[in-house]
C-alpha cells in the first residue's frame, strides 16, 4: 500500500498523501475506532501489523522505517503525527533541514 513512500520518483507532498491514504485504509478496516494512536513508533507498529487483524498497511521492512520502528520522511526524520480528532490526523515532515517547526516543514491536514 505504501510502496511509493519516499520514492525518488515522487515528492514529499506525495509521501504525505500516501500516509493519509494509509490512515484512511486503517479507518475502513477498523470502522468506528478512529486512527491508530500514540507516538510515531506506536502508530507505525499498528500500521505494520500490530493490530487486531494483524494486517500490514505498510510492510515491516519498508525502508522508511528506522531502527527505532518510526516512519521517517525522505530525509530520515521521523514524521510527526498530530491527531486533530479521532478520524483526522495532521502529518508533518521536518523537511530538508530536519528540524521540526521551521519554515521548510511540510504539513498535510486532511
Amino acid at each position: 500500500m505504501a510502496d511509493e513512500l519516499n520514492s525518488p520518483r515522487t515528492t514529499i507532498q506525495r509521501d504525505l498523501q500516501i500516509l493519509n491514504g494509509v490512515l484512511l485504509a486503517w479507518q475502513t478496516n477498523f470502522h468506528g475506532q478512529g486512527n491508530p494512536v500514540g507516538e510515531n513508533a506506536d502508530i507505525t507498529a499498528a500500521l505494520t501489523g500490530k493490530n487486531p487483524l494483524n494486517f500490514q498497511f505498510i510492510r515491516r521492512d519498508h525502508p522508511a522505517i528506522n531502527a527505532r520502528g518510526e516512519l521517517c520522511d525522505r530525509w530520515g526524520t521521523p514524521f510527526f503525527f498530530h491527531a486533530l480528532s479521532g478520524t483526522r490526523m495532521e502529518l508533518r515532515s521536518a523537511g530538508p533541514d530536519r528540524q521540526m517547526y521551521t519554515d521548510d516543514d511540510l504539513v498535510f491536514t486532511p
